[in-house]
């Protein structure tokens, strides 16, 4: 071994730095395709400006509210960003002008698919904090909204098996709660009324797609007493991985 890697050891150093060079250029290339994908955002969607609605400051402090959230908002005159766009805007009075709410958003491109997620948290009658989640896929080549339905076909993955994915993943906090005595003789049907967790539909499956590709589904939930204040439980989460 150590003959044959003398003997071609100009041979090797030639390999390793033809691999350095292959590796330098895959970055290259992902950072430029990353550059260049957010540019292509931005020129459709960005951070809602005061100048971009016309609302009255005596209903709403629209400054100081822009000032703490990021609320996105199309910048195109087509019906399809337009509709969008009301229906977050209604969103946003209702929750950070008369909730104490807060708006956050996460957008990504991939393959013509302009997916976004709205996370909306705001407080109910009863001082509980509540989280929100919406999310829209539109095909900018077509600036249609994608449906749910396309997506899981896209993607090959069934409403099944997001069904069991997701509740594999309720049923490991269910595990966990009966573990630490949150609970007393719950059956994991009886947990899952707990949560409120509504069954999930075609209808209101929040799915996203995010910058590598891989494709997400939001699902609200309220978590029981104990998982709420549990910090020793990392896995609680809204955002359910499904490829």
């Amino acid at each position: 071994m150590k003959n044959f890697i003398i003997n071609n050891k100009k041979g090797i150093i030639i390999i390793v730095i033809l691999l350095i060079l292959c590796i330098i250029f895959k970055i290259l290339l992902s950072s430029k395709h990353s550059n260049s994908s957010n540019i292509l955002i931005s020129s459709y969607v960005s951070n809602l400006e005061r100048n971009d609605v016309d609302l009255d400051n005596s209903i709403c402090d629209l400054d100081n509210v822009l000032k703490y959230n990021n609320i996105p908002y199309f910048k195109l005159n087509n019906n399809t960003y337009q509709e969008i766009n009301k229906e977050i805007l209604t969103n946003f009075l209702l929750r950070t002008c008369y909730q104490d709410g807060f708006i956050d958003y996460e957008v990504s491109l991939n393959d013509d698919i302009l997916s976004l997620a709205l996370n909306i948290s705001y407080d109910t009658d009863d001082d509980l904090a509540y989280l929100e989640y919406k999310t829209y896929n539109i095909n900018i080549k077509t600036n249609e909204k994608v449906s749910n339905e396309e997506i899981l076909k896209k993607y090959n993955i069934s409403k099944l098996a997001i069904e069991e994915i997701v509740l594999d993943k309720i049923e490991e906090y269910y595990n966990y709660e009966k573990k630490m005595n949150y609970l007393n003789n719950e059956s994991f049907n009886d947990y899952l009324e707990i949560l409120e967790f509504s069954p999930i539909t075609l209808d209101n499956m929040n799915l996203y797609i995010d910058k590598n590709n891989d494709l997400y589904l939001y699902k609200d939930y309220t978590l029981s007493e104990g998982m709420s204040i549990d910090e020793d439980f990392p896995y609680i989460t809204i955002k359910f991985k499904l490829t």
